[in-house]
């Protein structure tokens, strides 16, 4: 481990060790205690983990599984108490505190649909309630089964938060997901979301690259996970800031969203222990195609034969030999899919005291995915100490740790890829390749070992100190360190492709640092009675410092696996990025009788990659939250019993990518006097006036209860416009620099709607049932590309050969020959002349949802028997099926040869000799079973009699079924998932279809 990092441990240690001495040691003489417990008032039971808050004040506390709560150190006088949690109304009551006495309040919570007491985390690390906030922030909360359900943080987070599309990319296991928070908003630079945890920020590449991306070893296009790296078992809640208008205060990183987590803390008590273990199956269902072939009467010159498709036959070239139709499937004959497994078990332990409070927590999960190879291996640890130094001094601090091992199979875009080299291979058998394109069957290709290793370190320090009734210092710290090593080894030999039998090595490893340092000053005042004025001035600081080298040597001493063991072939480079923000935020609220707020803020950042005639750059925001229903002329009724209606609007924005700004050079060797001699050429053309990309959002909406709460409703509309986009422009090459250079032209806009319903349908004992359903829109338009220095307007830029970027459409659009086609003769047989081709490239459709919903109901019976399901929909998009495309143009699927397959299939076929891949891009709207679980709970009864709390069996299952019309083998694949907008079903694994069962325990 560095030697850096190493001694940053040791600091948090000892410091850890220092402050736990002093707390212990700390005892306020004339302290009192605020002590109770809290309940749900429709059951009577305890409320766990409900938030106890003392209002204006740094001190509070987490009930515990019994409801109660303790709250020591307390100085003498008047408080208000106030109890929070998700899926409750809050409750607030008045307490006085006596010297050296215990006060009691208790508080009996009613269940709610809309909670406006939540407590959500600001971009400085301050806590404040829903109902102070004038955007829309998205809380999710999982529960147990809905853990099971998922392999990964993205599946959690799949179909559940409206206006997130998480696109499960395929069925590897260890693999990456493609996030996007109402649509994209940019072509050159990332669209992932900002990932923040517990106040730090945590790097969240994507992709194949030496810089931005999450490795550096291709296997045909599926890519690790940073994202996945979070341990599920460990948080708390996902908070999802979905725009400028609520994350504007992230500034420089923002525009496209940010998912704040919090991770599990511990509450005062007795040690409070949890266990979990499940195991499970991993299986891939899908029914692969048989490759087709057959042959004509006629040979050629030489006497070989010759293939007979459709195609050839109406326009004469051929005649099929009679029952010479070949039909093969090496996928089946020899086929290189197992039944996969998951097996997981961890466990976790809370308590502490009145002064310090702990969780600590691990595991360690396994997945055999369904090919021999297919691998990930993780373990996991976390701890986190919130230590009270005194009445109004906090401290909490947090580490962990994660080590992962992933081998990932060649697969996609790769002709040693298994399922590719399937599906594009031959329709007979054969004694050496069995039918499959690499010439090999692909338990030899196994021989290929494409890893990578992980050692991820997470450290935070959060602390907040009042030393004055009116002023509040808040901070946070912290560093997310990442160790990864991308390697791969081809032994000699083993694989015939190419030049692989001399074999090689690849060693990439990468040292990521991100650092993060935030510090705040709060000051409230009561100017006036019935009005609360809040000011905060902040200073943030963040750090990403990338150090990485790549290695390559061929020609594999046989016996060895590593670098020096290569003889032939050499190749080294040497990655070196260091960027850094530096930001100041001034921030005003007003509270007006707690029902109405009023907030403006201004960020200023200057950050490194910005170009040197570029200074700094100011985000603003402004956000209005009014609670209706708390004013005297609202109706009070049992039908409509609460309203909220919220306004904001806010800029962020996205820095260009490390060197986009400068000009630089890379090495060259040239031949002088037949000696090699030491060059340069230009590497990359900078632009000193480059900016960052700028996102401006407006969201209106409104919270909503009815009958009592039963009904909550919470819709928003948003509009985002980005400017300012980096668009590469051509130079011309007697400038003798790159062929393009950044410059800030294009423009995009993202307008849309989004629904958040949640129902208690019936709660009557012995059966209780909920149901949530989650909505969204997007309406993704690019409105310009800008224009060249000659005034002419930049032309449309090319993704790939399907995709393009162009004005008037949404980005990454599809765009080919539009294809029409009549069987004029009747023979059942499309020929060419029965094809019409429109004479450009039209609009054929765009790459992400437009529309989105899912629905969560959720039976349950004698509050011992509980049944949870989740419907995903997207539609109104369109998937390339380059799977199909490929394996036509290869000359080996059933339309090209078979006479009783769709007209449109055989259209598509012959489409492709004409020049267009229209007949490919397809609807690819589905409705899907994501997550089905079964869960049980032991009686009360039956636990105690073994010492325990609570224990729980679920059985969950996940991609049970799919409902569409895509042809492919499911609408969901894409086998790029880590660029930014070429997406296809290239040859991919499927998403597989998951069972697992899981045992809880807690005592």
């Amino acid at each position: 481990m560095n030697q850096h990092v190493r001694r940053l441990f040791h600091i948090c240690g000892v410091g850890g060790a220092l402050l736990f001495g002093v707390a212990s040691a700390l005892r306020a003489q004339d302290a009192g205690t605020i002590s109770g417990r809290v309940i749900d008032v429709s059951s009577n039971a305890p409320v766990a983990s409900a938030q106890i808050q003392v209002v204006g004040t740094t001190r509070g506390a987490v009930t515990g599984d019994d409801g109660r709560y303790r709250i020591a150190g307390m100085r003498p006088g008047t408080y208000q108490v106030r109890a929070l949690r998700l899926g409750f109304q809050a409750s607030a009551q008045t307490v006085d505190v006596a010297t050296g006495g215990t006060t009691e309040a208790n508080f009996s919570l009613s269940p709610a649909a809309i909670s406006l007491e939540q407590v959500v985390t600001t971009a400085t690390g301050e806590r404040e309630r829903k109902r102070e906030i004038g955007s829309a922030v998205s809380t999710l909360q999982p529960q147990p089964e809905q853990i099971a359900s998922a392999q990964n943080v993205s599946q959690l987070l799949t179909g559940k938060i409206p206006g997130v599309d998480v696109q499960q990319a395929g069925g590897t296991v260890g693999t990456a997901s493609r996030i996007r928070i109402r649509g994209a908003t940019s072509i050159s630079l990332t669209n992932e979301p900002l990932i923040v945890i517990d106040g730090i920020r945590f790097n969240n590449n994507v992709g194949n690259s030496a810089t931005t991306g999450s490795t550096t070893i291709g296997v045909g296009g599926q890519v690790p996970s940073r994202f996945n790296d979070i341990n599920p078992e460990d948080v708390e809640t996902y908070e999802v800031l979905k725009g400028p208008a609520a994350a504007a205060q992230y500034g420089t990183a923002a525009a496209n969203g940010v998912i704040q987590i919090t991770t599990k803390h511990g509450r005062s008590g007795k040690p409070r222990w949890t266990t979990f273990i499940e195991g499970g199956t991993i299986r891939d269902v899908t029914d692969y195609p048989a490759n087709y072939s057959q042959l004509a009467t006629q040979r050629t010159a030489t006497g070989g034969r010759i293939i007979c498709n459709l195609d050839s036959q109406t326009r004469g070239l051929c005649t099929p030999n009679p029952d010479s139709l070949l039909i093969f499937n090496p996928l089946v004959a020899n086929s290189p899919f197992i039944n996969g497994h998951r097996g997981a078990y961890g466990a976790s332990v809370s308590g502490g005291n009145d002064q310090v409070t702990y969780y600590t927590g691990g595991n360690f999960d396994r997945e055999q995915g369904v090919f021999e190879i297919s691998q990930d291996q993780r373990a996991s640890g976390r701890a986190n100490v919130s230590i009270q130094l005194h009445d109004n001094w906090n401290v909490q601090l947090g580490t962990s740790y994660l080590a992962a091992h992933t081998r990932l199979p060649q697969n996609d875009n790769n002709v040693l890829g298994v399922v590719s080299s399937g599906l594009l291979g031959n329709a007979f058998d054969d004694p050496t390749a069995h039918g499959y394109l690499s010439g090999q069957l692909p338990q030899a290709i196994y021989a290929i070992n494409t890893r990578q290793d992980v050692q991820r370190f997470e450290n935070t320090v959060n602390t907040s100190y009042q030393p004055l009734s009116w002023l509040t210092a808040t901070g946070v710290a912290g560093l997310d360190y990442l160790n990864r090593y991308d390697n791969e080894v081809v032994p000699p030999n083993k694989v015939t492709f190419g030049s692989l039998p001399d074999g090689q090595r690849n060693s990439n490893p990468y040292s990521i640092y991100n650092y993060t340092a935030n510090g705040t000053l709060s000051a409230a005042f009561t100017p006036f009675a019935g009005i609360k004025s809040t000011t905060k001035v902040s200073g943030l600081f963040n750090k990403e410092l990338i150090r990485g080298t790549q290695a390559f040597g061929a020609k594999l001493l046989s016996g060895t696996t590593s670098l020096s063991g290569t003889t032939a072939r050499f190749a080294v480079s040497e990655t070196n990025t260091d960027n850094k923000t530096a930001s100041k935020l001034i921030r005003e609220d007003l509270a007006f009788s707690d029902r109405i707020f009023l907030s403006g803020a201004l960020r200023n950042d200057k950050n490194s990659a910005f170009g040197q005639n570029f200074g700094s750059i100011n985000y603003p925001s402004v956000t209005l939250s009014w609670v209706v229903n708390e004013e005297p002329f609202f109706p009070k009724n049992n039908v409509f019993n609460s309203l909220r209606l919220r306004a904001a609007s806010g800029r962020s924005g996205q820095k260009p990518n490390f060197r986009d700004a400068i000009t630089f050079f890379n090495a060259q060797t040239v031949t002088v006097a037949g000696t090699d001699q030491a060059g340069i050429v230009v590497g990359g053309t900078g632009n000193p006036n480059l900016r960052p990309e700028r996102s401006k959002e407006t969201e209106l909406g409104f919270d909503a209860g009815f009958f009592g709460e039963r009904i909550g409703l919470e819709v928003t509309h948003y509009s985002k416009r980005t400017d300012d986009l980096l668009i590469a422009v051509p130079l011309p090459p007697s400038l003798g620099l790159t062929t393009t250079q950044f410059k800030n032209l294009g423009t995009v806009t993202n307008k849309g709607m989004e629904y958040l319903v949640t129902a208690k349908v019936l709660d009557i004992n012995p059966a209780a049932f909920d149901l949530t359903f989650t909505g969204s829109t997007n309406d993704n338009v690019l409105v310009s590309l800008g224009k060249l220095p000659s005034g002419a307007p930049v032309p449309p830029i090319i993704v790939n050969t399907q995709q393009q970027h162009r004005e008037g459409v949404p980005l990454g659009s599809y765009f080919q020959r539009a294809i029409t086609f009549k069987d004029t003769n009747g023979d059942g047989i499309i020929a060419r002349s029965e094809i019409t081709l429109t004479d450009t490239a039209v609009n054929l459709g765009n790459p992400l949802p437009k529309v989105q919903y899912g629905v969560s109901p959720t039976l349950t019976l004698m509050k011992i028997f509980r049944v949870s399901a989740l419907f995903d929909h997207k539609g109104k998009y369109k998937l390339f099926n380059n799977t199909r495309r490929f394996r036509c143009s290869f000359g080996n699927c059933q339309e090209a040869y078979v006479k009783t397959t769709p007209l449109a299939d055989q259209a598509a076929s012959i489409g492709i000799s004409l020049g267009t891949d229209a007949g490919y891009i397809e609807d690819a709207s589905f409705t899907k079973l994501r997550e089905l679980a079964f869960s049980v709970r032991a009686p009360d009864s039956w636990v105690r009699a073994f010492g325990g709390h609570n224990m729980e069996l679920t059985v969950a299952g996940r991609n049970l079924h799919t409902w569409t019309k895509y042809t492919g083998f499911d609408p969901e694949i894409n086998s790029s998932p880590g660029a930014n907008f070429s997406t296809s079903d290239f040859l991919t694994l499927p998403p597989t279809r998951n069972w697992v069962v899981r045992m809880t325990t807690s005592f």
